[in-house]
């Protein structure tokens, strides 16, 4: 069981992280970190095909993730309500046209879940192709903690 202390600074945390408003707003990675992506993927800056084909994008982990629970099969999503998430479920976040996994909700004194913990592919700092929106963190498992329910605006989806 977490503290309330502890929630709080997860969620101090996660509220000073730099936020942006969207993907393309994202400024562009540095030289180093775009050769060091490029080399540990193998795709250049421009190549959407190669980019598209290697499965770093946000869409390729959660759907990885959702196919393990359907037994291979493509999962169908349905939408469901904030106060009803649990392990499984995959967070879209509109503002960055983004989808994470939801690995652990955090509840509450009243049991109602207030926050998720997260983990995604191509949630980075910077960008490193522009044309197909690949970050620092393509093919790069990310984990957030304590992302409040609030800051997750596009709703959350279940895999049936």
């Amino acid at each position: 069981m977490i503290c309330r202390r502890t929630i709080f600074l997860l969620i101090l945390f996660a509220w000073a992280m730099p936020r942006f408003a969207s993907a393309s707003d994202l400024p562009v990675c540095s030289n180093r970190v775009i050769n060091e992506v490029t080399a540990r993927v193998g795709c250049t800056v421009g190549d959407a095909r190669c980019w598209l084909t290697n499965g770093g994008f946000c869409t390729d982990y959660v759907e990885n993730k959702a196919r393990r629970g359907q037994g291979g099969k493509q999962a169908q999503l349905k939408p469901i309500e904030p106060g009803d998430v649990k392990k499984g479920d995959i967070a879209q976040f509109a503002s960055r046209a983004h989808y994470s996994y939801v690995e652990s909700v955090v509840k509450g004194k009243d049991g109602k879940p207030v926050a998720v913990n997260l983990s995604e592919y191509n949630y980075g700092t910077c960008l490193v192709d522009e044309q197909s929106m690949v970050t620092d963190k393509y093919k790069v498992i990310n984990r957030r903690m304590a992302v409040p329910l609030s800051a997750v605006d596009g709703g959350f989806l279940r895999p049936r």
